[in-house]
């Protein structure tokens, strides 16, 4: 099972609960960067942990 949520790029911090798909995510990074400046990932996150050290690593 996986989740998709958006990381802030500077803190590596997730700005939001996680998003049901990737169009949804798209949309709400693009929202984000216009509304604060600042750049978003878009990162998939697995129940066993895979990806989440990728967020935690920034």
């Amino acid at each position: 099972m996986s989740k998709i949520v958006l990381v802030d790029e500077e803190n590596g911090q997730r700005v939001r609960h996680p998003l049901r798909t990737l169009k949804e995510a798209d949309e709400q990074r693009e929202w984000y960067e216009r509304t604060t400046g600042r750049k978003f990932r878009v990162v998939k996150v697995f129940r066993s942990g895979i990806g989440a050290e990728r967020i935690d690593a920034k």
